[in-house]
Parts: C-alpha cells; sequence; structure tokens
C-alpha cells in the first residue's frame, strides 16, 4: 500500500466519466497519485453483497454488466453495456496499483457528512436540501483532511464554499484544461475527451476549448 499523502480528494462523477471515456491515467497523471476517495464510492473489498449496500462505482458495474447480458435489450445497447463494465472496471486496478486509496472517515467527517446529509443540518452548508452519502462523505474528507476536491456536484461546492471559500477543488473541464496546460494532451484532444463524456450522460455542454478545431 502506497504511503504517499493523496493528492486529491474525488468523487463519483469524475471518476465514472474519466472512466467510462478510457481516461483513467489521464485523471491520474494530471491530479498527481494517489487520489482519494471514501469507501461509500469505492469499496474494493466488499465482496458479494446486495446491491442496496455496494459501493456507488461497484454499483455502476454491476448495472452495466446486467444490461450487457440482457436478453430484452437490443445487440448494440448490450455492447455498450458490456464496454462500460469493462472500463469502470479499470478502478480494480487503480486501487490495485496504490493510484486509488480508500478512506474511512474519522469521527470529524462522520459528524460532517451526518449534517451535510440531513435535511435539517444541511442548511449548514447552503443547502436546501441534502447531499448524497457519497458526495458528503467526499465533502467530509476534503474539510477535514485539507485535500483539494474533485467534483461536478454544484451542491458540493456550494457547501464547500460555506465551510470553507477558498478551498480548491477542480471540476472536469478544469481537469481538462489543466491536463492541456502541463503538456499532457492537446487542445483538439480535450474536446474530443469532453464530447465522449458528454456522450455518456455528462452534463456539461460546453467545451474545455471552444475556439479550438
Amino acid at each position: 500500500m502506497s504511503s504517499a499523502l493523496p493528492s486529491c480528494v474525488v468523487d463519483t462523477v469524475v471518476l465514472l466519466y474519466f472512466l467510462l471515456a478510457g481516461e483513467a491515467d489521464l485523471l491520474i497523471d494530471t491530479l498527481g497519485p494517489p487520489l482519494a476517495t471514501p469507501r461509500i464510492i469505492y469499496d474494493p473489498d466488499e465482496g458479494d453483497v446486495p446491491d442496496t449496500v455496494r459501493s456507488e462505482m461497484t454499483r455502476s458495474i454491476a448495472y452495466h454488466r446486467q444490461v450487457a447480458t440482457d436478453p430484452t435489450q437490443d445487440t448494440t445497447a448490450r455492447d455498450r453495456a458490456a464496454a462500460n463494465a469493462k472500463r469502470l472496471s479499470v478502478i480494480t486496478d487503480l486501487h490495485s496499483a496504490d493510484k486509488l486509496v480508500i478512506m474511512d472517515l474519522a469521527t470529524e467527517e462522520l459528524e460532517i457528512l451526518g449534517r451535510a446529509t440531513s435535511p435539517t443540518g444541511c442548511g449548514n452548508y447552503g443547502l436546501l436540501f441534502p447531499l448524497g452519502p457519497g458526495e458528503a462523505a467526499c465533502l467530509a474528507i476534503a474539510v477535514a483532511r485539507n485535500l483539494p476536491l474533485a467534483t461536478d456536484d454544484g451542491d458540493v461546492l456550494r457547501a464547500l464554499r460555506q465551510a470553507r471559500p477558498s478551498h480548491p477543488y477542480q471540476r472536469i473541464r478544469k481537469l481538462l484544461i489543466q491536463s492541456v496546460d502541463q503538456g499532457q494532451i492537446t487542445c483538439p484532444r480535450a474536446n474530443a475527451i469532453h464530447q465522449d463524456m458528454t456522450n455518456l450522460g455528462f452534463w456539461d455542454s460546453q467545451l474545455p476549448f471552444p475556439n479550438k478545431p
């Protein structure tokens, strides 16, 4: 297991779309290894458990695997789901290679999670509605351990600004721009990756470099 301190806490959305786009290594290289995520998002030790208690990433993998073998789906849908499941499963390799470390919440972090997921407590973070457990866990770790947060969830970022206005964070488009600034990919490649992500369901419609071909 790596003894290096994590460079950043990453949430489900960031992990999901970089994995689905086949760009997990780009995410790691841009932020620097290892990345961190809470166990509620990815639990490598959960074993064979019901869907209701699976971590968020393994639940996504199980869903795509189910669609891939569903006889009611057409061939295109099954093939697409099988490809998605294979790409998402790379998260196992990231963890095995110490590029992704799993964090269990300490007492202070559990208290933050409890408030952020509570219909009454979420108001402390400027929210009208509570965060989901995975998003709240990422918020808690970022704040309590003073780690940058990578997320594209607007409510999480609102809560982060309320908890610590100057806390560093990254969004997916910003990460792609950073990867160009670091010389890892070109502007057209960043746009193409972003387009792949939007085709896969990512909601951000603005390209990282809208004026580049």
